[in-house]
C-alpha cells in the first residue's frame, strides 16, 4: 500500500513537472515570436514549391503536386520528443536538437514525382539540404513511407538575418492516407487489439508500395497509347 501511494505521488510530481515544462516552452515560443518566423519560412517554402509544381506540370503535361500543408510543432509535442530523445526539456534545446519544429508536407500522385520534386528543391541556391531520410527506399519498422528533407533556409527580419531549419516531407496520396491511420495508432498502443491492428496496417504499407509502383508503370503505358 505504501509503495503504491509513493508511486502515485511520484507520478503526480512528474506530471506536474512536465506540465510546467510544457507551459515554459509555450512562453518561450511566444516571447521569441516563433510563430511569426514559422509563417515566414512556410511562406518562402510554399512559394518555391508552387513554382516547382508549375515547372514540372508544364514539363510532364500532368498534375504533379496534389496538396501542400504545413504545421508548427506544438509545445506538448516538442516536450514529448525531447523526453523520448533524452534531451533537456526546454525550447533552447529543442531549437538545437530537433529538426522538425517547422514542417511542410507535399503530397503528389506518383512515387517517381517525389524524387523529381526533391531534385528541384536541391537546386535552390538559398536552400541548403542538411539531411535526407528516404523512408520509401527503406521504410520504418512500422511500415511508414515518405521522403524527408531537413533543410536550412535564411530569413530576414528587418536588417537581421537568421537561418531556420524545417523538415519537408514528400509522399504519395496513398502514403499520406496510410499515415493518417498510423498517427491514430500512436494513441492506441496500450489498447486491446492494437498489436493486431498495427500488424495489419504494416501489411497495407507493403501493398501501397506495390500499388504505387504499378501506377507509375500504368501511367507510362497510357502515355504511350
Amino acid at each position: 500500500m505504501i509503495r503504491r501511494m509513493k508511486q502515485g505521488i511520484n507520478r503526480k510530481e512528474i506530471e506536474k513537472e512536465s506540465k510546467q515544462e510544457i507551459e515554459q516552452i509555450a512562453v518561450d515560443m511566444e516571447n521569441e515570436k516563433y510563430e511569426l518566423r514559422y509563417q515566414y519560412v512556410v511562406g518562402i517554402l510554399e512559394a518555391k514549391i508552387n513554382i516547382i509544381n508549375e515547372q514540372l506540370s508544364r514539363e510532364y503535361h500532368r498534375e504533379i503536386i496534389r496538396d501542400v500543408n504545413s504545421r508548427l510543432k506544438k509545445p506538448d509535442s516538442i516536450h514529448a520528443k525531447l523526453v523520448r530523445k533524452g534531451y533537456e526539456r526546454n525550447f533552447a534545446t529543442a531549437k538545437k536538437k530537433l529538426n522538425d519544429l517547422i514542417g511542410i508536407r507535399i503530397v503528389c500522385l506518383f512515387q517517381d514525382d517525389i524524387y523529381r520534386i526533391a531534385e528541384m528543391l536541391e537546386k535552390q541556391q538559398d536552400l541548403e539540404i542538411i539531411k535526407v531520410k528516404d523512408y520509401i527506399e527503406k521504410p520504418k519498422k512500422n511500415g511508414y513511407m515518405s521522403l524527408h528533407l531537413i533543410v536550412d533556409l535564411p530569413i530576414y527580419l528587418g536588417d537581421k538575418k537568421e537561418t531556420k531549419r524545417a523538415e519537408i516531407q514528400i509522399r504519395t496520396t496513398a502514403m499520406d492516407f496510410w499515415s493518417v491511420l498510423d498517427y491514430q495508432m500512436i494513441y492506441k498502443k496500450d489498447v486491446k487489439g492494437a498489436e493486431e491492428a498495427a500488424k495489419e496496417l504494416k501489411g497495407y504499407s507493403e501493398e501501397i508500395a506495390a500499388l504505387d509502383r504499378k501506377m507509375v508503370k500504368l501511367r507510362e503505358k497510357i502515355a504511350r497509347i
